[in-house]
């Protein structure tokens, strides 16, 4: 009787044990499917994924990091070469003329000057011909020479004091020449000039004439260029000169 029972109860335990060793055996198998399966694969039975939830509030800013140590100063470059010197640009335009000026007020009138009672005045003329190229003129004869100021040994004149002089010059050119030239020289600076062309056998005349600022002790003469002067008694060459006023 008790075998009997005892028989009873396993079969009890049996029949209640045996479905849950068989629903292990399937949620096993169940698992190890969802874990062969593709990653992208998706069960529209029995699996739904959920939809993304809200993005959150982005977090507090972190503290600043500490500054970093300054580097090192890099060496200085070798020297450049000297570049070529780039051509000379076109000269510019003149600018646009200004504007007139306000015209200024009239100054007074001055004290009149006192006259000077210094006279330089002189001539001097050529009586024979003259032929010595490029050298300073030499005159035969002086007829005017207030002061003494013109020498005619030299032919030159030596300005007594600071002022304005006037000069004037004539003269013929040489008939064997075709062409002659003379310069009036200040202190060896040619200031104005005079030429004279012709065919040979013939004379012709010219001359020139200008006012010069002279300090004193500046020379003035004539100076030959190339060509023949005529020179006899009626007095074709001829050199003047004389003071204008002091400038002091």
């Amino acid at each position: 009787m008790m075998a009997l029972k005892t028989c009873e109860c396993w079969c009890l335990l049996i029949f209640l044990f045996l479905p849950f060793c068989l629903c292990l055996e399937e949620y096993s198998e169940e698992q190890h499917e969802v874990v062969d399966r593709p990653a992208h694969f998706e069960c529209s039975h029995c699996c739904h994924r959920a939809e993304p939830g809200p993005r959150g509030w982005p977090g507090p800013t972190g503290q600043a990091g500490i500054p970093g140590n300054h580097g090192n100063n890099g060496n200085n470059g070798l020297p450049g070469h000297e570049g070529e010197k780039g051509d000379q640009g076109l000269k510019g335009g003149f600018g646009p003329r200004g504007e007139r000026g306000i015209q200024g007020i009239k100054g007074e009138k001055g004290q009149a000057g006192i006259p000077s009672e210094l006279k330089v005045a002189f001539m001097a003329s050529l009586a024979t011909h003259f032929t010595n190229q490029n050298s300073g003129i030499i005159f035969s004869s002086v007829e005017t020479n207030v002061g003494s100021y013109f020498d005619v040994m030299t032919g030159r004149f030596t300005a007594p004091i600071a002022g304005v002089y006037f000069f004037i010059f004539n003269m013929m050119k040489h008939e064997d020449v075709e062409e002659t030239s003379v310069f009036l020289m200040h202190n060896g600076n040619a200031i104005i000039s005079m030429y004279s062309s012709e065919s040979k056998g013939k004379h012709d005349t010219s001359g020139n004439s200008g006012v010069l600022k002279l300090e004193t002790g500046d020379e003035v003469w004539l100076r030959m260029g190339n060509g023949a002067l005529h020179g006899d008694h009626q007095r074709y060459c001829t050199f003047s000169g004389f003071l204008l006023f002091e400038d002091n």
